[in-house]
């Protein structure tokens, strides 16, 4: 029973963090966008890579801030949920 606890917990503190990740990449990709295409070019250097920089980095925001909005509202009702159950069970002692 205790690994349940462990694993439910592992999978809470996952979800909460995990919207990290992706926004890291985005502003990863948003950096070496910079680096690589902008820098080159006010060097006077073409720049030959293909790669879609700002509609990946676009892309891995977007990810990043649903899931941060999820988790929002996930801590949100857990907290609405508490303080509900609180001021029930605060009503119940006084009747």
């Amino acid at each position: 029973m205790k690994w349940k606890h462990r694993l439910s917990s592992a999978l809470v503190v996952i979800f909460s963090a995990g919207w990290l990740l992706p926004t890291w990449l985005g502003v990863a990709v948003y950096l070496d966008f910079w680096r690589a295409e902008v820098l080159p070019q006010l060097h006077g250097t073409p720049a030959g890579n293909s790669f879609p920089f700002l509609e990946f980095a676009r892309e891995c925001f977007a990810w990043g801030l649903g899931w941060l909005a999820a988790v929002i509202a996930f801590w949100a009702y857990l907290g609405y949920a508490a303080v509900l159950r609180s001021r029930t069970q605060a009503a119940a002692r006084r009747d």
